[in-house]
């Protein structure tokens, strides 16, 4: 089943001594059920390039996958350390996640995925982030 929905992306991003910095995005995307799994897809646009994204989203277990302008898988098991990557403009980097927690909720018209972890990039750390997902159903 897919549902067309609006999205709210909040990223804040921690390092140690700084101050948090904190971006959010609105975006149309469609909410797709599949196979009792959710995914969430949507498109924006990053310094002049259109990026693709599908987050798939569950309580102990997500993915986003990002293509087009960017390209990067970011894998997360909660309280697990997982491999990804990142192609940059240097090459394709290798990026690590350890999920500190993950929480999904979904209601009958909206739903709200939270996934917190620190990011290493070719073995450095980077930051703690969080990244908040709030849907609701809405026409486009």
């Amino acid at each position: 089943m897919n549902t067309k929905v609006k999205v709210r992306l909040k990223t804040t991003i921690r390092q140690p001594n700084e101050e948090p910095e904190i971006y959010e995005l609105w975006a149309n995307g469609t909410l797709i059920e599949k196979d009792e799994t959710s995914y969430l897809k949507y498109a924006e646009v990053q310094d002049d390039k259109d990026v693709n994204t599908t987050v798939k989203m569950g309580e102990t277990e997500a993915l986003v996958l990002r293509s087009g302008g960017i390209n990067m898988r970011l894998p997360f098991i909660k309280d697990s350390e997982q491999t990804g990557s990142y192609d940059s403009e240097y090459g394709m980097l290798m990026v690590t996640t350890n999920t500190r927690q993950m929480t999904f909720e979904q209601n009958e018209h909206d739903g709200h995925f939270v996934v917190q972890y620190d990011l290493d990039v070719s073995g450095q750390p980077v930051g703690e982030y969080t990244l908040e997902f709030h849907y609701t159903e809405g026409s486009q």
